[in-house]
C-alpha cells in the first residue's frame, strides 16, 4: 500500500493562510477553531499532500494571504496615508491587504470590528490598540484562532505578549522634552496634550518628556495632562480654556493628533511668538506650521518604515519565526530639516 507523505504543519498553515498554531489545533482535534477555519485548514493540507515530493510553494507568499488593517476613523493626513503605503507593500509581497476604519477612542467599536475580522477568517491583523479591557479580550479571542497580530505604534501593558511595531514612544517623548527645554529661556509652566488614558503610546510619551524636564530644566513646570480627545476641536477648546487660566505658559507639547486646533487656539490669544509648540509627525499641515513658526518642532515617525514592519511582521509569524523587535527611528524636524523627508 502506498503511504501517504506526511506534510509539515508550516506548509499547511503557508497555504492556508493562518498560523501554525490554528494549524497543530485542526491536526489534534482541539478546541478553539470555527467551523469554516476547520475547513480552510483542512483544505490546504488536501493541497499540500497532493504536491509532488520536493515541489514546495513559491516562496514569494500565496496571493490567499490576506491581512486586515485597522485603522482609527479621522482625518488625520498620516493615517490615509499608513492605508495606501500598507496596501501598496502588501501588493509588492503578493498579500492582500483591506485597511478599514474604526470610531476612535472607541474600545467597544474596536473589539466589534476585531471580532468581525476574526470571523471572516483574516490571515493577520494589525491595529493601533487601545488599552482597554474590552479590546483585550477581543485580541484574545483572536489569538484562540492562531491568526497573527501585530499593534501599530501603541500596544497594551505587558499582560498580552503583541509585538508593537513604531518607534519607541518614551524616547520620542524625552528627545522633545530635552529639545523643548533647551528652546525655552526663561521660567514658565509648560502643557501636555494628549488623547487620553486609552493610548499607551501617549502615555510612554508623557512619561518621557515630563521625566526629562524634571531632571533637567527644573524652572518649568510642567501642568497636569489635559485630553483633547485626539481631536482638533477638543484640543482647540482645551488649549483656549488654558491660555486663559495661565498667563505664564511657555510650551505645549501635543502628543497626538488635532494640532489644528491648538495652532489656532494660539494665534487666537496672539501668542505663536511665545510659546513654544511641538507636534507630532510630518504632514503638509505640519510641515506648514514649522515654516510660518506657529510649531517649533515635530517628532517624527516614518511612517512608510512602520507599514513595511508591519507587513513583515504578520509575515515572520507565519512562518513560524520569533518576533524581533524592530524600532522606527524617532526624528525631530524643525523648518531647518523639512527637506528631504517623505510627508504622511
Amino acid at each position: 500500500m502506498k503511504r501517504r507523505r506526511p506534510v509539515r504543519i508550516a506548509d499547511v498553515a503557508r497555504e492556508a493562510g493562518v498560523g501554525t498554531a490554528t494549524v497543530d489545533r485542526v491536526l489534534n482535534d482541539r478546541d478553539g477553531v470555527s467551523e469554516a477555519m476547520e475547513r480552510r485548514v483542512r483544505h490546504a493540507m488536501e493541497i499540500v499532500m497532493a504536491r509532488k515530493p520536493g515541489r514546495t510553494r513559491d516562496r514569494r507568499r500565496p496571493a490567499q494571504h490576506h491581512f486586515e488593517i485597522l485603522l482609527p476613523k479621522d482625518n488625520e493626513a498620516g493615517t490615509s496615508f499608513f492605508a495606501r503605503s500598507s496596501q501598496a507593500l502588501g501588493q509588492a509581497n503578493r498579500v492582500g491587504v483591506n485597511c478599514s476604519f474604526v470610531e476612535k477612542m472607541n474600545p467597544s467599536a474596536l473589539a466589534n470590528q476585531l471580532d468581525r475580522i476574526r470571523a471572516r477568517g483574516a490571515s493577520g491583523i494589525a491595529f493601533i490598540a487601545l488599552d482597554h479591557p474590552a479590546v483585550s479580550d477581543a485580541v484574545a479571542r483572536v489569538f484562540d484562532e492562531g491568526i497573527p497580530v501585530v499593534c501599530i505604534s501603541s500596544g497594551f501593558d505587558g499582560s498580552l505578549n503583541v509585538p508593537v511595531v513604531g518607534m519607541d514612544n518614551r524616547a520620542a517623548g524625552r528627545a522633545a522634552g530635552f529639545l523643548m527645554g533647551q528652546l525655552i529661556r526663561r521660567p514658565g509652566r509648560v502643557a501636555v496634550l494628549w488623547g487620553g488614558q486609552l493610548y499607551r503610546s501617549h502615555e510612554l510619551r508623557e512619561i518621557g518628556f515630563r521625566s526629562i524636564l524634571r531632571a533637567e530644566f527644573p524652572d518649568l513646570e510642567v501642568l497636569d495632562l489635559v485630553s483633547g480627545g485626539d481631536d482638533s476641536d477638543g484640543n482647540y477648546r482645551q488649549v483656549d480654556q488654558m491660555l486663559k487660566e495661565y498667563s505664564d505658559i511657555v510650551g505645549i507639547y501635543s502628543v497626538g493628533a488635532g494640532n489644528h486646533g491648538v495652532v489656532e487656539a494660539i494665534k487666537e490669544h496672539g501668542q505663536t511668538q511665545d510659546i513654544i509648540l511641538f507636534g507630532h509627525n510630518l504632514t503638509a499641515t505640519t510641515r506648514r506650521y514649522l515654516m510660518e513658526g506657529s510649531m517649533k518642532a515635530v517628532i517624527h515617525q516614518d511612517l512608510k518604515r512602520t507599514a513595511q514592519l508591519t507587513i513583515q511582521t504578520l509575515l515572520a509569524q507565519h512562518d513560524g519565526e520569533p518576533f524581533r523587535e524592530s524600532r522606527v527611528p524617532v526624528e525631530l524636524i524643525m523648518k531647518e530639516n523639512t527637506q528631504g523627508h517623505e510627508l504622511s
